[in-house]
């Protein structure tokens, strides 16, 4: 375990250095809160897409994209606001927005951000496929599920871009010691992903239930009132673990937690249609990656 004060010069760097972080774009906390009023047309939130022209183009490329598989073209945001509707839009805009505070690499580095955002759509995805399954059982909201997806591991970038040469070393750790990532975190830097993504999550207020997986997706809390998207999105970490889509080879991953397959209500059959329905997907993650990114 690393001595004490490592860990928090370790965690009062990345506080620090938080604070120097882009916020999200007005546009982003402006379209959370739009879409959540139930005054809000389409052409609302159109109005507020549009004054970004690069989102613009980045929204009409995803809706006319085989991710959605839209069987018309759809040539403008406010109906593609109308087709897709708000909470896509939502979790298209933040998708993005993150995305571009934190670009991929090139690849040299043992921890790739490609690879990392590779293996968060396709948890998105995964989680997002859950949930409409779940659905039959009780309401949630899919694309509530697809936004905890993509942020669900946001600490580790903090981490490889505030801490990169001691992430190296906790990267590295993992993978010679072949334990999961979030230990080899805890054991090299006194503090994990899970942790530091409260952090962030607290900065660009982030809706509660992003907080909730963020923090809590490898360890759920079934007191939590946000404990069926948790777990939702806690199998899809770990479906997408057994795909291997992980940010290094051979990633290590922590144990599946015993209840989420029971509070989801999926059996052995649900979960292996589950997860041949998203391998079937993968080629979709990686357009969505493209245009997003």
């Amino acid at each position: 375990m690393a001595d004490p004060l490592i860990r928090k010069e370790h965690y009062n760097r990345i506080v620090e250095d938080i604070d120097q972080l882009p916020a999200l774009p007005a546009i982003v906390s402006r379209l959370m809160q739009v879409v959540n009023s139930p005054d809000t047309s389409a052409e609302d939130a159109a109005g507020l897409i549009e004054r970004d022209p690069a989102l613009t183009g980045k929204m009409l490329r995803l809706a006319n994209s085989a991710f959605y598989g839209i069987p018309r073209t759809i040539s403008s945001v406010s109906s593609a606001v109308v087709i897709l509707g708000f909470n896509t839009i939502k979790s298209l805009v933040l998708s993005a927005s993150v995305m571009q505070i934190f670009p991929g690499t090139n690849g040299r580095q043992l921890f790739d951000r490609k690879k990392f955002w590779r293996h968060s759509i396709v948890t998105a995805i995964a989680a997002k496929t859950i949930v409409r399954q779940y659905m039959r059982v009780k309401m949630m909201d899919p694309e509530s599920a697809f936004c905890a997806g993509i942020l669900h591991d946001i600490g580790k970038l903090i981490f490889e871009q505030y801490l990169h040469d001691e992430y190296q070393q906790a990267c590295t750790y993992a993978r010679e010691q072949h334990v999961p990532l979030l230990d080899a975190e805890t054991q090299v830097l006194g503090i994990n992903h899970a942790q530091v993504g409260r952090i962030l999550a607290d900065k660009w207020a982030l809706p509660i239930e992003l907080e909730h997986t963020i923090v809590s997706h490898h360890e759920p809390d079934p007191s939590s009132d946000m404990i069926d998207l948790i777990a939702a999105v806690h199998l899809a970490n770990f479906m997408t673990h057994e795909l291997r889509i992980t940010v290094f080879d051979d990633e290590a991953s922590r144990p599946e937690w015993p209840q989420a397959r029971t509070m989801l209500k999926i059996d052995d059959d649900i979960y292996g249609r589950l997860f041949h329905s998203v391998q079937d997907e993968l080629e979709k993650s990686d357009e969505f990656f493209s245009i997003v990114s």
